[in-house]
């Protein structure tokens, strides 16, 4: 659904326990040889703005994707093999479990957000109810990648928001921002 009414999407988020945070292509891939397959400073904007404030958890080859932790987070990375012995405050864990455990401990903002890549968000949907709010970018391109997001099963997800962005001078492609919930019946 479209809806053009105005969305505080923190609220909206605050209200949720675990989320995941996600840009896909149509065709769902979401990484190119270990980098995201396009740049949209409106979806960028938008991670940034949704997390900021919050734990999020992701793989560790996401994390090293990045330039520096992501900054004004709780950044905690699933490995089995670096050290949690680490002076920028990135705290590491070996399981999606103990990564949340370690989210709820702090005092950061709800929710947990889940922030890939495949593996992490693949994991993270097959434990059933652990997730109840996807966030997706649906970036409108057909885009040939190594790494994809799961399918999102409409029996267990409903479509609860969505906003259009066209394609512009500073975006090659358009995209829909999607919120989905957890079907509950």
């Amino acid at each position: 659904m479209i809806d053009s009414a105005p969305f505080d999407f923190r609220a909206f988020h605050a209200s949720h326990k675990i989320a995941m945070i996600v840009a896909c292509s149509e065709n769902g891939v979401i990484g190119v040889d270990g980098d995201l397959p396009w740049r949209l400073p409106t979806d960028l904007r938008h991670f940034m703005r949704s997390t900021k404030g919050s734990c999020v958890i992701m793989g560790r080859k996401t994390f090293e994707s990045l330039d520096q932790p992501l900054p004004n987070r709780l950044n905690i990375v699933l490995s089995r093999s670096m050290s949690d012995d680490r002076g920028d405050g990135v705290r590491i864990a070996p399981s999606i479990e103990e990564g949340i455990a370690i989210a709820e401990a702090s005092d950061m903002a709800m929710p947990i957000w889940i922030a890939g890549g495949g593996h992490i968000y693949s994991q993270a949907m097959e434990q059933g109810d652990l997730v109840d709010l996807i966030v997706r970018t649906r970036v409108h391109a057909l885009i040939k990648g190594d790494v994809v997001f799961p399918e999102i099963d409409p029996k267990r997800w409903k479509l609860a928001r969505s906003e259009e962005f066209a394609a512009d001078d500073r975006h090659m492609f358009g995209m829909t921002m999607e919120w989905w919930v957890r079907n509950c019946e």
